[in-house]
């Protein structure tokens, strides 16, 4: 069984378990939620299995106590679990044409296959399709009973239970290679659910996976590992490198349902609000020449978060988010900063060739040559390829060395100099001003600081 393989059946575990690590629970609590999950049908990762025993859940989280989310791998030698009847490629369509229309019968899923030209007329027979879609649960009666029980309120309880991540496509700034035209600005943040604190929020150029594990990892260098993340089903959060991360971090990651986005109103009321309250001023800001680049977007964007909106008294809860979360006293988790960089590093197969280099993003590296021949994992970072770690079987290896290193860093941000414009009539911009006030306020928390060490000190010293 290849990585690729491993690494997916090794998220589908982490997601049966997920709600037994990544919190405290009470006397009993983990024997009922064990119960629970036993008593789901699972579409299982190359198998024809659909229930996961009591016994074998223990054995997971056995597992994952013992040696965290690598220890839920197979054995690279395992076998894959397979219907015989039906080939894995072609089940696998049916099963999604079922979830997609509930309604839809076994002979019509049939006659759709043959159309399309997956399968050849007469190979499937309506028994055998029918038999496999049972035993994966995938009947018209418990697809549409499932979707019906999913649609609840959510509420966390205390911070860092559950963060909420979107992006949105905010704005336009100056191109920054290309003179005259301008380019999307889109913002990326996390949404503590208890307390509607973001924990990080940031502009970036792209809407892609690296970006989006930037702010998250940004997030957690200053607030701790959240419990859970809540996203929409979009194609960044869906990555199997985004999963593996959050089970490395012992998160749970959890995916709004399509067409029924429940508890996602917090983000799109956070959104609004950018969209009255900062936009407007920006766009003030970006015609006067203040604002230019991403850097200078992001500087004022920080300062209008903690004065405009973390200052703020939320109608829900009438508290401001800032005091909300920083009052709560639940337990925060930490992680070592080198530890949460190797978390976050991205992770390919590569076959090294006689010679003993690989490539990798368009250079070329050595390795040891006793691997000549075989493939190896390696783990970088694509933003910084200073260091590229290489794994066999598991087992760290002696890091590549490059024969020309470049850095692939995407953002390049040129500083010019602001033409002179004319000042709104007023000459007030209320995120200008958020950000004046955010200074003044960092000035005032140092001088308090060090007029209470000078005092500590004079105590001392008489």
């Amino acid at each position: 069984m290849d990585e690729t393989k491993r690494q997916e059946i090794a998220n589908f575990r982490y997601g049966l378990i997920a709600p037994l690590v990544n919190r405290k629970l009470e006397p009993g609590q983990q024997a009922e939620l064990l119960r629970e999950a036993a008593s789901h049908t699972y579409d299982i990762p190359y198998s024809s299995e659909t229930k996961v025993s009591i016994r074998t859940l223990e054995r997971y989280l056995q597992a994952y106590r013992k040696g965290g989310w690598e220890a839920l791998k197979p054995s690279p030698r395992a076998d894959k679990l397979q219907s015989r009847e039906i080939a894995e490629d072609v089940l696998q369509k049916a099963m999604d044409l079922k979830r997609e229309q509930p309604g839809r019968s076994v002979r019509q899923i049939i006659a759709i296959l043959e159309l399309a030209q997956f399968v050849e007329p007469g190979t499937i027979k309506e028994s055998t399709l029918s038999k496999q879609l049972r035993r994966r649960g995938l009947t018209r009666k418990a697809l549409l009973q499932s979707e019906a029980n999913t649609f609840r309120r959510f509420e966390a309880e205390y911070r860092n239970a559950c963060w909420q991540g979107d992006v949105q496509h905010t704005l336009y700034l100056p191109h920054p290679d290309q003179p005259g035209k301008k380019k999307m600005a889109y913002l990326v943040v996390f949404i503590d659910d208890y307390s509607r604190y973001v924990v990080h929020g940031q502009f970036y150029f792209e809407e892609r996976v690296p970006r989006l594990e930037d702010c998250l990892k940004k997030a957690i260098l200053k607030h701790g590992i959240p419990e859970m993340i809540y996203v929409d089903n979009g194609a960044i959060y869906s990555s199997r490198h985004f999963e593996r991360i959050c089970g490395r971090l012992g998160t749970q990651l959890k995916h709004t349902k399509p067409g029924r986005p429940q508890g996602r109103g917090k983000q799109e009321k956070f959104f609004r609000f950018v969209d009255q309250s900062f936009v407007p001023e920006a766009y003030d800001l970006i015609e006067q020449g203040k604002i230019q680049t991403l850097t200078d977007l992001n500087r004022f964007f920080s300062a209008w978060l903690e004065v405009a909106y973390h200052q703020k008294v939320h109608n829900s809860f009438k508290q401001r988010p800032a005091d909300r979360y920083k009052k709560d006293e639940h337990p925060i988790r930490t992680i070592p900063p080198h530890e949460l960089a190797d978390v976050f590093l991205l992770e390919e197969t590569r076959k090294v060739d006689k010679t003993g280099c690989i490539s990798l993003l368009g250079q070329i590296y050595e390795v040891d040559a006793a691997y000549a021949g075989q493939t190896v994992q390696v783990r970088f970072d694509p933003y910084d390829l200073t260091e590229i770690q290489v794994w066999k079987d598991g087992k760290r290896q002696e890091n590549a060395r490059p024969l020309r290193v470049r850095s692939l860093s995407s953002d390049k941000r040129q500083e010019e100099p602001a033409s002179p414009q004319s000042p709104p009539k007023t000459g007030l911009n209320y995120v200008e001003l958020a950000y004046e006030e955010y200074q003044r306020q960092t000035r005032q928390e140092q001088s308090g600081t060090l007029q209470e060490l000078m005092q500590q000190l004079e105590v001392k010293q008489g």
